[in-house]
């Protein structure tokens, strides 16, 4: 079971999450390579992903869901549990 993510099989997000299976890349600092990573699911006000490498992420980072880069949503990291980690994307200005 994911953090926060249900009790006694109720389902407590506040908005559906949905099965992705993405491959999109991180962007964790302005001059590192972005790192690859899978989105497992998704909604609108986060989302769950894989990473390739273990390592602990930043507290904000970038999703790039599209490979020229022009799709992307910044991420706060809510919770990481070795290579899985959930996200929320904030609202613009939080």
């Amino acid at each position: 079971m994911s953090a926060g993510t249900s009790r006694g099989g109720v389902n407590l997000r506040r908005k559906p999450r949905r099965q992705f299976h993405y491959r999109a890349r991180l962007l964790t600092s302005a001059k590192g390579p972005p790192r690859n990573c899978l989105i497992e699911d998704i909604s609108q006000s986060g989302a769950r992903i894989v990473l390739e490498e273990g390592q602990e992420l930043p507290k904000r980072f970038v999703l790039l869901l599209s490979s020229p880069g022009d799709a992307r949503r910044v991420c706060r990291l809510v919770w990481q549990a070795g290579l899985t980690a959930g996200v929320k994307f904030p609202e613009s200005g939080s």
